[in-house]
């Protein structure tokens, strides 16, 4: 799926491995923290299993240039509990501000509604104002309960009965 004129997301498989370990490492520290809260030096490897090897309950995207298919420049997924799923991103650095994460969270919300996800959750730092911004023109309204330095960011995607 094209998200711009270089980059297309895709489905990873397990040969991706090696390139979201090398996309993780080529962030910076402010990048890794922003998507696991915690100074991560590698992908954990639970998380990187998951990814490469998803459940009935979980979802993954890559983007990939289309000149260079095996280098990974972001990744997405969502994991379900119920009708609830929570919602994590990451983009290389030098990738950021190009809508590549904009265009990876309508896939993963498109996909997530079509799989009967009604609440869609992400932990953002609080004073990533970007990505609130980002959340809320792509996947609409949204609300926040602030815990410190981390927001609990809540879209509901199915009517109230």
């Amino acid at each position: 799926m094209r998200l711009t004129g270089e980059v297309v997301a895709r489905h990873p498989t397990p040969a991706d491995g090696p390139a979201i370990e090398a996309m993780y490492a080529r962030c910076s520290f402010e990048s890794r923290y922003a998507r696991f809260l915690a100074p991560l030096a590698a992908i954990p490897g639970r998380h990187l299993a998951q990814i490469l090897v998803p459940g009935p309950a979980e979802e993954a995207w890559v983007a990939v240039r289309r000149d260079d298919p095996g280098t990974v420049l972001a990744l997405g997924s969502w994991a379900r509990d119920g009708t609830d799923a929570e919602l994590a991103l990451i983009v290389e650095d030098s990738w950021q501000r190009r809508g590549i994460g904009s265009s990876l969270v309508r896939i993963l919300g498109e996909r997530a509604s079509n799989a009967g996800v009604c609440r869609l959750t992400a932990s953002v730092l609080t004073e990533s104002r970007h990505v609130f911004r980002m959340l809320r023109s792509v996947l609409g309204p949204l609300s926040t309960r602030v815990d410190g330095h981390v927001s609990l960011v809540t879209i509901d995607r199915c009517e109230s009965p």
